[in-house]
């Protein structure tokens, strides 16, 4: 039972990183597969160094005007449309998939080509699809001629919601390391790190305003990381900018390192997200066990429960400042049975097993309706 799986990302982003850990423990339940993405790029070169069946074309499609501009510019993705097409119906027709496994709103394009050919279609949507008549045409496009449509949390289900048809949820996942990260007593100094791409969406600009208002209250308590590239383009300016803000507040930029090792040497975790559907981030800081503080929006209500770390207002600088404050004046056992509750969260029901799980129901109830 092969499956495509189409990756719109040139980089092992959250979207495509969410996938990519599950394949090995689908493979055990009997499915193989193949890759289609971008090609050249960052992607394509880690996924055919693993060895794994991967090909793909320069990508054209793009979903708004803005991208779309970006080179190599809108004439040249017109006329270099055709071929890439012909491409993936070749791609598809040798590979003669069970399934298509559409990675995010932005390869519905793939999604359609393949169920135009008859081939069962699942569209996997890592996004919050926006309220604008752009998500309300792809929500229609998608119900009306898609197979099956996954969304990562219900906060993401909601949005993708149409004539009083839900998609299924199938949550982020996060691997559990077998050790929790050491909570140490009195730390100083308190080194606080976030994970994500340096981006609005992920309020980068707000982890830093944080940052900056502890730092210039007592520089010697205080330790920020930042941990994530300014790949995206059409932000890549204000990124660089933000970057720089960083720099000069006193804070590490790491575009890549091993992220699961470096939960180990933070003391919290902070994701001031705009926008985020089921941050991975956030689950891996909460599978390591460390204090974790998130913004009151989408999906991260349903990762932070009760109990489980400090939800903050969207938009408020001071608001993180005062949760990072917070964690550091707790003794060590409170902080460590805080890191403790976010973990047994993970563990309960957002591991890989249990996302692989889901996810292979989803492919066989497609095939069973076939």
């Amino acid at each position: 039972m092969r499956v495509v799986v189409c990756f719109h990302e040139r980089h092992l982003g959250g979207a495509t990183r969410s996938v990519e850990r599950i394949v090995p423990l689908l493979s055990e339940l009997g499915w193989e597969f193949s890759f289609w993405v971008p090609k050249p790029s960052a992607l394509f070169d880690e996924l055919e160094a693993r060895g794994w069946d991967v090909d793909g074309a320069p990508r054209v499609f793009e979903y708004s005007y803005r991208a779309a501009r970006l080179p190599p510019g809108l004439r040249r993705r017109a006329v270099a449309t055709p071929g890439y097409v012909r491409r993936y119906r070749r791609f598809l027709a040798e590979r003669r998939p069970a399934l298509v496994h559409s990675n995010s709103v932005l390869t519905l394009a793939e999604a359609l080509i393949a169920r135009n050919r008859g081939i069962p279609t699942l569209l996997h949507v890592h996004e919050m699809l926006p309220l604008d008549t752009r998500g309300r045409t792809l929500r229609r496009t998608a119900w009306r001629w898609l197979d099956e449509i996954v969304a990562v949390s219900h906060a993401c289900a909601r949005r993708l919601s149409w004539r009083g048809r839900m998609p299924r949820i199938v949550n982020e996942a996060a691997p559990v390391p077998a050790e929790a990260a050491a909570i140490r007593p009195g730390p100083r100094p308190f080194t606080v790190g976030t994970v994500a791409v340096v981006s609005t969406r992920k309020g980068s600009d707000l982890f830093v305003a944080g940052a900056k208002r502890l730092l210039e209250r007592d520089p010697e308590r205080f330790r920020f990381e930042m941990v994530g590239d300014a790949h995206e383009l059409i932000e890549r300016r204000w990124a660089q900018g933000v970057l720089r803000d960083a720099r000069d507040a006193g804070i590490e930029h790491l575009p890549q390192t091993d992220v699961l090792e470096r939960l180990r040497t933070w003391d919290a975790f902070v994701l001031p997200s705009r926008a985020d559907p089921f941050p991975i981030s956030m689950l891996e800081a909460m599978a390591s066990g460390l204090p974790v503080v998130g913004t009151r929006r989408d999906g991260i209500v349903e990762q932070i429960v009760p109990g489980t770390g400090l939800l903050i207002e969207p938009e408020d600088p001071e608001a993180i400042a005062d949760a990072v404050t917070w964690c550091a004046d707790q003794p060590a056992p409170t902080r460590e049975a805080l890191g403790a509750a976010a973990r047994r969260r993970v563990t309960e029901g957002l591991t890989l097993e249990h996302q692989s799980a889901a996810m292979d129901d989803a492919y066989r109830a497609i095939l069973g309706r076939r």
